[in-house]
């Protein structure tokens, strides 16, 4: 599977080397440009910037824009804005997840999402959901009996709001818990 290419461009060279550092510890996403102005001709997928050059930009590409205010319509009319993400707060977790998300299609607002507190526990059993595991094999991965998980997995719902363990797992991926 090819990486996702992904375009750097914000004013800021410090916050651009961490989303850099951030986005090199996976694999699955390539960064092929940073700096503070769009490049002709570069071959991104998606791009993450800030509200002050998702304003000026009009390049058809996809962003993720990292803001602590909401954003403004303007930026929204000129770009296919496929994500929102706190600047301030930005934990690479939800980097990551917000990032492939958007190249995914989905579209990410994490400075809407309300805050939730999963337990460590609550959080690998929301990762494994999201593979697919059954509760045995959670039970097993874990090394917690059933009914733990069964337990954990009605905690998980509950403080996401999700009716199904699908739900929970597509909540989870909009606000970069997995």
């Amino acid at each position: 599977m090819e990486p996702i290419a992904i375009g750097i461009v914000d004013e800021n060279e410090i916050f651009r080397r961490g989303l850099v550092a951030c986005l090199a510890t996976d694999i699955s996403i390539a960064v092929v440009y940073d700096g503070d102005v769009v490049p002709d001709g570069n071959n991104v997928a998606l791009a993450i910037t800030s509200t002050a050059v998702a304003q000026t930009l009009m390049t058809g590409l996809p962003l993720v824009v990292c803001t602590d205010t909401p954003l403004p319509d303007q930026a929204r009319e000129l770009n296919q804005v496929m994500g929102v993400l706190p600047r301030a707060t930005l934990k690479p977790s939800q980097l990551l997840a917000g990032v492939r998300a958007a190249a995914s299609g989905l579209q990410v607002n994490l400075l809407d999402a309300p805050t939730c507190d999963l337990s460590t526990r609550n959080v690998e059993v929301l990762r494994l959901l999201a593979q697919g595991a059954a509760t045995r094999q959670i039970s097993d991965s874990l090394g917690y009996s059933e009914r733990t998980i069964k337990h954990a997995v009605a905690e998980v719902l509950d403080e996401l709001g999700a009716k199904s363990r699908a739900e929970a797992v597509a909540i989870g991926i909009r606000r970069g818990l997995i």
